[in-house]
């Protein structure tokens, strides 16, 4: 059996979490630079609002019925999000992390499983204060089925038995199963096949023919066929990418480059934490209508000032004084794992190297992101995305530990 453990409304329950004043309260959350909502929870989707509209044309609803709004912290969403998934490891040895709120966990061999999944919930509820909807069932597939209907009840929900999955199908529109987009939805319901129960009942040569195999595949999930496994080991990035857009149109040279070794930094800390190393660095440079980017092979490294090193140099090729820029981006490719790379005994330096990345991850760990960081990757505001309604990083930096106080009578 197959549980999908999904995080309500995550990037709003995570603002709400040290904030007992919101709750019940509308809440959105916006884009990079405040623009756009990109996630809203249930009372605020119950006012009209909805994702992907910009922030300035929905001031009106949000001004009315006092909907409480903030910029996007990915830090504090990161860190609850690892909070949550360490938390399923304890109710099972195999976990997929789907996305940053959605894990599949293996539930073969327990028992109990209606009251299992409610042990899951509450337990997550209580250590990490993150309300969850679960569904159980055969396949992965089926467990998404069930899980959608459990987010109606808050809940979780167990599919078992044959008669159990056949109720849950019925009720669940084809548009609303996992991998069905929308033009597939559309020729499917003009076809007369409107529910899940509809779409299992379709002779398997028609779906291979009209949805290759990928729908095929959905068809015998659907049916309690497994045919997707759990993914339970991470394989590595093939590229990773570390990008914002300015605050304002930048055009000195010096500002660029303060900010391409700080997203340089983001991006070889996404680097270590896959235990990988990268030799190929990328960097572009956007102005309005122009784009350049430029190119360099490098040594297999994870060593973050000679990644910054090699993109400043990238960045002079490609830079002029006549353009006003409103976005730097770095790429990293070739990465491998670092358990791979041939290591040279007889390089002093690069242990050393290593010494010195291992002391500062395990600090800027305990202490918060950026506590320790090259002079070169220095943030500044007059650069940096505007995030003018952002949440203090209750878990990550000490100064915005939340203070509990205390009232004594004498």
């Amino acid at each position: 059996m197959i549980a999908l453990v999904d995080c309500q409304s995550f990037y709003c329950s995570c603002e709400r979490a040290f904030r007992p004043d919101l709750k019940d309260k509308p809440i959105i959350v916006l884009s990079n630079n405040d623009h756009w909502i990109i996630a809203l929870n249930t009372e605020a989707k119950e006012l009209g609002l909805k994702r992907g509209v910009r922030f300035k044309e929905s001031r009106h609803i949000i001004n009315k019925n006092n909907v409480i709004f903030f910029s996007s912290n990915y830090t504090l969403y990161n860190d609850i999000s690892w909070r949550v998934m360490a938390t399923l490891r304890d109710f099972s040895p195999n976990v997929e992390v789907y996305s940053i709120d959605e894990a599949f966990l293996d539930l073969s061999g327990f028992k109990n499983l209606a009251d299992y999944g409610e042990t899951i919930r509450d337990t997550i509820k209580k250590q990490t204060r993150m309300p969850t909807t679960i569904g159980i069932a055969p396949t992965k597939s089926l467990a998404k089925v069930a899980q959608r209907l459990a987010k109606k009840k808050n809940g979780s929900l167990l599919l078992e038995t044959p008669s159990d999955i056949s109720r849950a199908l019925a009720l669940t529109p084809v548009k609303d199963l996992w991998g069905i987009g929308s033009a597939y939805a559309e020729k499917l319901i003009l076809a007369g096949i409107e529910t899940a129960a509809d779409f299992i009942h379709v002779p398997e040569w028609i779906i291979k023919k009209e949805m290759t195999s990928v729908g095929w595949m959905l068809q015998r999930e659907l049916k309690g066929i497994p045919m997707a496994d759990l993914t339970v080991e991470v394989n590595p990035r093939k590229g990773i990418i570390s990008a914002r857009q300015f605050r304002n149109p930048v055009k000195e040279l010096s500002i660029i480059n303060e900010a391409i070794s700080y997203y340089a930094e983001l991006a070889v800390e996404k680097l270590r934490k896959q235990d990988c190393t990268t030799n190929s660095v990328t960097v572009s440079l956007e102005a309005f209508g122009r784009v350049r980017h430029s190119s360099a092979k490098t040594a297999a490294t994870d060593y973050l000032p000679d990644i910054i090193s090699v993109a400043k140099v990238l960045l002079k090729k490609i830079y002029s004084p006549d353009f006003e820029y409103w976005r730097t981006t770095i790429f990293l490719f070739g990465i491998e794992p670092l358990s791979g790379k041939q290591i040279n005994f007889f390089d002093d330096n690069n242990s050393k190297k290593g010494y010195l990345i291992k002391r500062v991850d395990e600090i800027n760990d305990k202490y918060g992101q950026h506590t320790i960081h090259p002079c070169a990757s220095e943030f500044r505001e007059s650069w940096g995305m505007h995030r003018k309604y952002l949440s203090p990083n209750y878990t990550t930096r000490i100064e915005d530990f939340p203070v509990a106080c205390a009232l004594l009578n004498d």
